[in-house]
């Protein structure tokens, strides 16, 4: 039998994630949880009401940092190349420093329950919202052009997700680095270089 041992919230909040991550949610029991911890899966519950909560936890957190990184990233900032360009690279390097957390909101929605999904749902298309209206502004005035607004903002949501494929961090390049060449190419696919600017 394992012993309990102390343990605080954040570290069942890290050991959910990354077996969540590596495993799946519905891979993972109460019990993974706990033996990773090396405490009783009894000794969870009193930081967690349910494996459940767990889930949506992590992706409560994983949301709500992101919209204030974005809130942040475009605080103060009125040109709409930078806003784009600053969102796009605020986005890319969220994924790229918290992957385990993007990889259960990302495959892990359709396992939450409602009212819970509907909430992290909500939280997702606040921000997908705010890149399209910066793109659908940028077009309303003439500093961009492409013909789908809608299908250019997917693309620069999207690219989160691509440079987490293939990034790592003790490769070529570091997570700054490849944010800013992604909010660069970002500006490219709404037809706003740089140089035009």
């Amino acid at each position: 039998m394992t012993k309990s041992t102390a343990v605080s919230p954040q570290a069942v909040h890290e050991a959910a994630r990354d077996l969540f991550a590596s495993r799946g949610y519905r891979g993972t029991s109460m019990k993974d949880i706990a033996q990773v911890l090396a405490v009783s899966a009894p000794n969870l519950y009193n930081h967690v009401t349910s494996k459940q909560d767990l889930l949506y936890r992590i992706m409560d957190v994983a949301m709500d940092r992101a919209l204030a990184a974005l809130a942040a990233a475009l605080d103060g900032v009125t040109d709409l190349a930078d806003q784009l360009r600053r969102a796009t690279e605020v986005t890319v390097l969220d994924f790229l420093e918290n992957p385990a957390e993007v990889t259960v909101c990302n495959s892990e929605i359709r396992n939450l329950e409602t009212p819970l999904r509907q909430a992290i749902i909500d939280k997702r298309d606040a921000y997908g919202a705010q890149i399209l209206a910066i793109v659908d502004r940028g077009c309303a005035q003439g500093l961009f052009d492409v013909s789908e607004p809608r299908v250019a903002s997917f693309a620069i949501l999207e690219m989160g997700n691509n440079a987490k494929a293939w990034f790592h961090p003790d490769g070529h390049y570091t997570a700054a680095e490849v944010a800013a060449l992604y909010g660069t190419f970002a500006l490219r696919i709404v037809g706003c270089r740089p140089a035009e600017r």
